[in-house]
């Protein structure tokens, strides 16, 4: 289940759904997306949070594995930005750009699951 392919894959997976996530932070509240990118807490929150797609996937079906992480990548870090880190923006917001990062982490993932 968990190999050094499937960390890797997660690492990536994270990077790039932050970055993405990012970019519709800055196109929908105009933050400077330059340190949402290259935040090292944001990045490693993302790494940790996506490591369930390994789980996720190994263990569900291709529609439970996809249900459980859009959910699970999506409400996780809404909770841990609202709770823990104190964001100002409304939970609509929130959610919204944690679908993406969502979204794009699972894709990634699940395409390279495919494929092993």
């Amino acid at each position: 289940m968990f190999t050094l392919r499937t960390v890797f894959v997660v690492i990536i997976a994270g990077i790039i759904g932050t970055i993405l996530n990012s970019i519709a932070i800055n196109i929908m509240a105009g933050a400077d997306v330059m340190p949402l990118i290259t935040s090292l807490g944001r990045n490693l929150i993302a790494i940790i949070v996506a490591l369930l797609l390994i789980p996720a996937f190994a263990r569900g079906g291709n529609v439970a594995a996809w249900a459980f992480a859009l959910i699970a990548l999506t409400v996780i870090p809404s909770l841990l930005a609202k709770f823990v880190f104190g964001a100002a923006a409304p939970w609509q917001f929130v959610l919204t750009v944690n679908f993406i990062y969502a979204f794009v982490a699972t894709l990634i993932y699940a395409v390279s699951y495919r494929k092993h």
